[in-house]
């Protein structure tokens, strides 16, 4: 049984991570996608600072989402998936 709970936490944390990864790369494309957008010839200067700002924005969310990660992986150290999973 406990091979059984090592290959599940093993099987979470990967998920985990993968999903936290595929959040990075939508974030990455959204910044790409803005930072083409500042690169428009003859865009108005405010227009330019709102597509830099959304691009900042999505950079800084990936902040809490590795603060999440970290968060996941000690519930799954700590069992309270498997706990939960009795009731």
């Amino acid at each position: 049984m406990p091979a059984n709970i090592e290959n599940r936490k093993r099987v979470c944390r990967r998920q985990a991570v993968l999903s936290v990864i595929l959040f990075c790369l939508f974030q990455l494309a959204c910044i790409l996608g803005f930072a083409a957008l500042c690169r428009i010839p003859d865009l108005p200067r405010w227009l330019f600072w709102l597509f830099a700002a959304l691009a900042a924005g999505c950079g800084l969310l990936v902040l809490p989402a590795l603060a999440v990660l970290r968060e996941r992986f000690q519930e799954i150290e700590g069992g309270e998936f498997d706990a939960a999973a009795e009731y």
